[in-house]
């Protein structure tokens, strides 16, 4: 088992470092770092291959360095986090919790609930890799496509892959896919509702406002406060672009750019103001 350590604080580093080792001496066991940097943290990913995070969120400065870095992970090599924080509530678990982590433990650290936690991901590990492990199920579509109903005794199912954007206008929805120019209509209980029902966006997905749920990886730029995504069109006179309105308070801004795994600068006072100067 291989524990990545990032935390800003030495001697908080080495204390947990230590508590883990004496804990679970008689496992086979490696602690990666501690190390106080993003970049390096992404190195010794890239390096060691660790099989449990264990991220601090504001290092130095930094104050959403752990968030990068957990979406880096959940992208690059996707592994259980555990989020070890001494940020107000607004700034860490109200975000951490959006790179879906095994847990957010405040500071000053419950030493027990680490080892629990340490010991569910373990078991979490050895059961995934049983099961990614096992031959694929024949014409299995678990998890890749999202079912919605659009008419009476109808059911449509929506690939995840090709999905772009979902737009709801209160409990009116509109689903646009890739290849789709018109979008596909359905009634829901609310896109928040929605999007936590389906856990399995949570990883790629992103939620702006009360209104629109779209695709990360689809993002082409931001642009004068916008959100700019892909259009399938029927004409060239059609606009190619969705551009979505990113909501005018620091800590929405900050959120969306750190799970594009963008430094934003000047975001860092926590009041929920955009102390950031580019327009």
């Amino acid at each position: 088992m291989k524990i990545l350590i990032v935390e800003d604080d030495p001697f908080i580093g080495e204390d947990i470092a230590e508590e883990i080792r004496e804990h679970f001496k008689s496992t086979l066991l490696e602690i990666i770092g501690p190390v106080d940097s993003y970049m390096e943290a992404i190195d010794l990913v890239n390096e060691t291959h660790p099989d449990i995070a264990l991220l601090d969120i504001a290092l130095g400065d930094d104050l959403d360095a752990g968030i990068r870095l957990g979406q880096y992970l959940n992208q690059a090599h996707p592994i259980p986090t555990i989020f070890l924080s001494g940020l107000p509530k607004h700034l860490g678990f109200n975000i951490a919790k959006w790179m879906m982590p095994f847990d957010f433990i405040p500071k000053p650290v419950d030493i027990n609930r680490l080892f629990e936690k340490i010991e569910l991901a373990s078991i979490f590990n050895y059961q995934r890799n049983k099961v990614e492990n096992m031959p694929p199920l024949k014409n299995s579509i678990q998890n890749k496509s999202i079912f919605i109903t659009t008419s009476h005794g109808e059911i449509t199912a929506i690939p995840i892959k090709s999905l772009v954007l979902l737009e709801a206008d209160d409990k009116l929805m509109r689903a646009y896919t890739e290849d789709s120019v018109a979008p596909i209509h359905f009634t829901s209980p609310g896109l928040k509702n929605f999007y936590h029902d389906h856990l399995y966006l949570l990883k790629d997905y992103h939620q702006l406002g009360r209104k629109h749920v779209f695709s990360l990886e689809h993002v082409i730029q931001i642009k004068d406060n916008h959100v700019v995504l892909p259009r399938k069109v029927a004409t060239a006179k059609d606009d190619p672009f969705f551009k979505l309105p990113i909501p005018k308070n620091g800590d929405a801004k900050r959120l969306l750019f750190a799970r594009l795994g963008y430094k934003l600068r000047g975001l860092q006072n926590g009041n929920g103001k955009d102390n950031d100067t580019e327009k």
